[in-house]
């Protein structure tokens, strides 16, 4: 029984740390200069090490200007992008006038 509880816990905090990652902005899609490692896992076709790589990319160039950056990310190609699409879109993360 303490096992299932457990189990339900930790889905339950799965499940309420992922609607921030879909909600509000742009039709539910996730602003992609203001994504955390855990929202991009979120999504299908993101794993572990590709959000950490797209966390790094943000970085070292201050912020995401157009969505095809993403290609510099190992493991993501034109067919992966066009999927991401669906579910990512890009706004500044600053007062940047990129």
């Amino acid at each position: 029984m303490k096992n299932i509880i457990i189990a339900l816990t930790l889905l339950l905090t799965i499940a309420i740390a992922s609607v921030p990652a879909f909600a509000g902005d742009n039709d539910g899609k996730l602003n992609l200069n203001t994504a955390t490692v855990e929202q991009l896992v979120a999504i299908d076709g993101i794993d572990q090490p590709m959000a950490e790589a797209i966390i790094e990319l943000r970085t070292e160039n201050e912020e995401f200007v157009d969505m095809d950056e993403l290609l510099d990310v190992d493991g993501i190609d034109s067919t992966l992008l066009r999927k991401l699409s669906k579910f990512l879109f890009l706004e500044p993360a600053s007062s940047c006038n990129c």
